[in-house]
């Protein structure tokens, strides 16, 4: 697949303090490619609006647990919100659990047109403009913990890899229970998530300062309990193996992104 037509075009941007807890980044592509874009699984949804002559339209992404080839229309502007997992439902009235490994059309999510919004496209950074969006929509809805965000500041937090069950216990929750307000919110098991994660910190050590260090390391570093089970999570959920050239390129920008999105 060619994706390369589509980097030159792609611009990330933080969202305001106040949101990043709810908000990774937003990104922009002004007059895309064409082709398809290769997603990656990250445990988050995006909400994206296309943009071409014929107008606007409105989609969600959900988290995928594979990699998924997207369609992308030459000559379309992209605008795309990251949410930060589990927390697109503050903002979208589909669970994740619905969105899992596909997409599906909305038609006024936060009760915005879309033709409106062509205007952000050729704004030099629209950040403050989506900023402003989402804080009126969440001064009317504010968001209210749940178990499963507790549940996503311990795995975030653990310096050693956690078992379900454990996690469970430790929220005084049943594991079904955690499974279930996981597929619901996040839109996969807590284990799937979690090797999501733990391939994602493989990426970044491959392609890394810890490139030349053995795959073995490697694998305990980033949480595996061998090299064997890291080539496993690697190719399910990235494609590759471990002895790839240390990770292709990952062009992440469109849809979903973790390595290049703004801290």
């Amino acid at each position: 697949m060619d994706n390369t037509s589509l980097a030159p075009a792609l611009h990330c941007y933080p969202p305001a303090p106040a949101l990043r807890g709810l908000v990774s980044h937003y990104w922009l592509s002004r007059d895309s490619g064409g082709g398809c874009h290769k997603v990656l699984p990250d445990g988050c949804v995006d909400l994206v609006l296309r943009l071409c002559d014929g107008g606007g339209a409105w989609q969600a992404f959900g988290t995928s647990t594979r990699p998924l080839d997207v369609p992308v229309v030459t000559g379309c502007g992209y605008l795309g919100i990251r949410f930060q997992p589990g927390q697109s439902r503050h903002f979208l009235s589909v669970p994740g659990r619905l969105l899992t490994d596909t997409a599906q059309p909305l038609r006024r999510p936060l009760h915005l047109e879309a033709e409106p919004l062509s205007t952000l496209l050729a704004l030099p950074d629209p950040a403050p403009a989506l900023d402003a969006l989402l804080l009126h929509w969440l001064a009317g809805k504010p968001p209210q913990p749940t178990r499963v965000d507790q549940a996503l500041a311990l795995i975030a937090s653990s310096e050693a890899p956690l078992s379900v069950t454990t996690l469970a216990a430790r929220l005084n929750l049943s594991r079904r229970q955690l499974e279930r307000d996981f597929r619901e919110w996040v839109g996969v098991p807590p284990k799937v998530f979690m090797g999501i994660r733990r391939s994602q910190r493989a990426m970044a050590l491959l392609g890394g300062p810890l490139r030349s260090a053995p795959l073995a390391d490697i694998a305990l570093t980033s949480g595996y309990a061998d090299q064997s089970h890291m080539t496993r999570e690697l190719k399910r959920y990235l494609g590759v193996t471990p002895g790839a050239p240390r990770l292709p390129v990952h062009d992440v920008a469109f849809i979903q992104e973790q390595a290049r999105a703004p801290t």
